[in-house]
């Protein structure tokens, strides 16, 4: 029983390792293309501020290096897509993969290399999400400040979460009248160490007067550690003293796209009782960088078996059913953002339908490969 397990385990690691040197080739292939797709529309849409505030070429190229850490949720699914695609085609159109059912091998064995490469994948799209995405944008706004230089601070961004000292501000509207900048709807949230809510003061305009806020007709509010709260109080006028700048508010100023799933759902513990919209929005983009990463898995999981399937007729037609199952997938999340939008999905179901639908699509499809 032993010999006859060992030469079952010799041709298997053979099989395993040739499916995988078949994918090396294509995976890398799909990704240069994608990288150099991403960065070329950057160029378009940045080369005239480039050019205009005479960039030096080692800032535009820092610019163009960093900015592909935030690519990774288009790069990774398309180099494993292409990877898996051309991998099984090559081997079907060869009749490889019918010589190996014909031996006994289950689909799901021969795919296994594949799906591991797929889970690797999503793992390290995770990591690139969490890691590397975040420390590479901060860098490039740096860069793009210092390139663009105008006197002044920054302006502040309407409908974007930014902290300074204990403070996180939301600004609804951003009203520029030369000089001066009126700021509508404002939230300020003081986060009080020991207190598991912060307190909360809303105004309906506010301008800055140096490191001085003057906030206009607001309420303050104080939220106790039950989720209530303990007294409210309206002022006409009250100031709110910062040691750090505009500029420094404006450098810590970041977009629900722009935070990490930590960061994400830190700010929803925080903050999320205290505007319903708002927190549902967060919870959404929270659950999507969840299942995003999941893609590279999950639409292989998908591509192998149609490939298997309909792979016979050429190359060509991996590349056809990759870009379907592509289109297929982030369809499903612009669809899913949009419902939740118009509030007809929750938070959950938007952010984690492509992952849900993908999975069962993929076992099925694997079920009827066997």
């Amino acid at each position: 029983m032993d010999c006859f397990r060992l030469r079952i385990a010799a041709p298997m690691k053979l099989i395993d390792k040739y499916a995988l040197r078949e994918m090396v080739v294509p995976t890398l292939a799909g990704m240069l293309v994608v990288v150099v797709l991403m960065l070329g529309n950057f160029l378009y849409y940045y080369v005239g501020d480039l050019i205009r505030y005479r960039a030096s070429f080692f800032d535009a190229t820092s610019l163009l290096l960093l900015k592909t850490p935030s690519f990774a949720w288009m790069i990774l699914p398309s180099g494993a897509l292409f990877g898996c695609a051309l991998a099984v085609t090559r081997l079907a159109r060869d009749s490889e993969l019918t010589m190996m059912r014909m031996a006994g091998i289950s689909v799901r064995r021969i795919f296994l290399p594949i799906f591991i490469v797929g889970a690797l994948l999503s793992a390290a799209h995770y990591l690139v999400q969490e890691k590397v995405a975040p420390w590479a944008e901060t860098k490039s706004n740096r860069i793009m400040n210092r390139i663009h230089r105008t006197p002044g601070a920054p302006p502040i961004q309407a409908n974007v979460f930014f902290n300074a000292e204990n403070y996180w501000f939301y600004v609804q509207r951003v009203d520029r009248q030369g000089r001066r900048t009126v700021l509508h709807k404002v939230m300020v949230y003081e986060v009080q160490p020991g207190n598991d809510f912060p307190r909360l003061i809303t105004a309906e305009t506010a301008q800055q007067e140096g490191n001085v806020w003057v906030l206009k007709d607001g309420v303050v509010r104080k939220i106790g550690r039950n989720g209530f709260t303990d007294y409210e109080s309206r002022f006409s006028e009250g100031r709110l003293d910062l040691r750090r700048s505009l500029e420094g508010l404006w450098e810590g100023q970041k977009t629900a796209e722009e935070m990490t799933a930590s960061e994400l759902a830190k700010q929803i513990k925080l903050f999320g009782s205290s505007n319903a919209q708002i927190s549902a929005d967060w919870r959404t983009n929270y659950y999507f960088k969840l299942s995003i990463p999941l893609s590279c898995f999950l639409m292989m999981l998908c591509v192998a078996p149609l490939c298997l399937r309909y792979g016979r007729t050429g190359g060509y037609m991996g590349v056809l059913i990759s870009i379907l199952v592509l289109a297929a997938y982030w369809n499903i999340i612009v669809f899913g953002k949009a419902l939740r939008a118009a509030d007809i999905l929750s938070p959950a179901v938007a952010g984690w339908s492509e992952a849900v639908i993908f999975a069962i699509a993929g076992a099925v499809l694997m079920w009827k490969a066997e």
